[in-house]
């Protein structure tokens, strides 16, 4: 039969042990629910952000049409004064 020597290593845990423990965990999740209230609003500030990029998207290509006409219309124009 083995005895306590015998049978390797024990650990004692005590209740300060398992009270420091549920502190540490405490303390985590408090962490945790303060971050997650920070992101609350982050599914709407992504909607404002994929608008705004698409608000560009258009401004560039409203803008680079309008320079292409104002490219064509030159060349032309000055095929008609050469002309």
């Amino acid at each position: 039969m083995a005895t306590e020597a015998t049978q390797g290593n024990h650990v004692k845990v005590t209740i300060n042990d398992l009270y420091k423990e549920q502190q540490e965990t405490n303390k985590l999740l408090i962490q945790l629910a303060s971050e997650l209230k920070g992101l609350s609003d982050l599914p709407d500030r992504v909607r404002e952000i994929e608008i705004q990029q698409a608000r560009m998207e258009w401004i560039d290509r409203i803008a680079k049409t309008a320079l292409g006409g104002a490219i064509v219309s030159f060349a032309a124009s000055l095929f008609t004064i050469i002309r």
